[in-house]
């Protein structure tokens, strides 16, 4: 009986002494373990994003989590989230509105750095651009005739094309933000930006849209006849055979960039920072051109089918005038809509 308990004693020991060595590896592996994992929060169109996230995930083993929805909701739960952040990595919309908040994004210099334009690098690298987004004039050639479509913003405030534009609410919308911004500037920051602006507004006719992607279908389906949309969405919609063509306005584009940024404090930081390297390398860069992105490195071609970027009339996108004008333009906006 002696023997038979001290072998259930031993036995016990056994099994105790092993169990702790396998929680101990398990604890051990799981503690110093590099993550697989990557949560994105974006808002770009699944279509074309998720075969690039897809790509991602086989060529380093990485999974990505994704999380989709408008850019100002995104940036809004970043700052919800900041004590405790729950996303890696912030992708798409305009870069006007990453600055805008740039306190919450991690400074990471990325590999491909030094193959960048300069619209593409933030001064503390907090964000980077994806690629280059100008803003475009549309018209429906079934409603006017190339020759007499608007060639400049000013063309925009032509009595002719009243209530006949295609504008989706600034308020609303990031990239008819960044038009209206880039109209002003096309006069200027001084009054004659605003008058220009009051103008156009004028011409609007009271005509807002709720969303960008409205304005392309507005023009293309023929209830408007001109329209202001990103250049991007406006060569998908000429593609797939839609009713509208594109003009680049003679007196001038921002050169605006879509945005890039790892969310400070991300759990997963350096996968962060490789799904950064990837989607600026040189691989990925030399594909988006295939669907209507101009890419962001200086040693890529210009895109067939796109205009050459060295013959866009570019003015100088002043980020911080910007940013500290923007109550300022969006109350001069509501104050010429409300005063029509």
């Amino acid at each position: 009986m002696r023997t038979t308990m001290k072998k259930r004693l031993v036995l016990l020991l056994s099994v105790v002494l092993s169990f702790a060595m396998v929680a101990a590896a398990c604890g051990g592996k799981s503690g110093g373990q590099e993550s697989k994992e990557l949560t994105l929060y974006y808002s770009h169109a699944a279509d074309w994003s998720d075969p690039i996230i897809k790509e991602f995930q086989e060529k380093t083993g990485i999974t990505v989590n994704l999380v989709g929805a408008g850019t100002g909701e995104l940036i809004a739960r970043i700052q919800a989230e900041s004590a405790n952040p729950l996303g890696d990595v912030l992708w798409g919309g305009f870069v006007d509105g990453y600055a805008v908040v740039d306190e919450y994004f991690e400074s990471y210099k990325s590999t491909e750095w030094d193959y960048l334009i300069d619209e593409a690098k933030s001064p503390n690298n907090t964000w980077y651009g994806f690629n280059i987004e100008p803003m475009v004039i549309m018209y429906n050639p079934k409603l006017v005739k190339p020759e007499e479509a608007p060639k400049s913003w000013e063309d925009l405030t032509d009595p002719k094309w009243k209530g006949k534009i295609a504008h989706a609410d600034p308020v609303k919308s990031g990239s008819s933000f960044t038009a209206v911004v880039n109209m002003i500037l096309s006069k200027g920051k001084g009054d004659e930006g605003f008058e220009f602006l009051k103008r156009f507004v004028d011409n609007l006719d009271g005509k807002l849209i709720s969303s960008s992607s409205g304005t392309f279908k507005g023009v293309a389906d023929g209830e408007y006849s001109v329209g202001i949309g990103y250049e991007q969405g406006a060569l998908k919609y000429k593609e797939s055979g839609a009713d509208l063509e594109v003009v680049y306005p003679s007196d001038g584009n921002t050169l605006l960039t879509t945005g890039l940024a790892i969310i400070k404090g991300s759990k997963n930081k350096e996968n962060a920072q490789k799904f950064v390297d990837f989607v600026l390398g040189k691989e990925v860069q030399s594909q988006i051109g295939e669907i209507y992105r101009r890419p962001v490195r200086t040693d890529i071609s210009d895109v067939a089918g796109m205009k050459p970027l060295n013959e866009l009339v570019r003015i100088e996108y002043d980020m911080d005038w910007a940013i500290a004008n923007k109550d300022l333009i969006m109350d001069k906006w509501k104050e010429f809509v409300v005063g029509e």
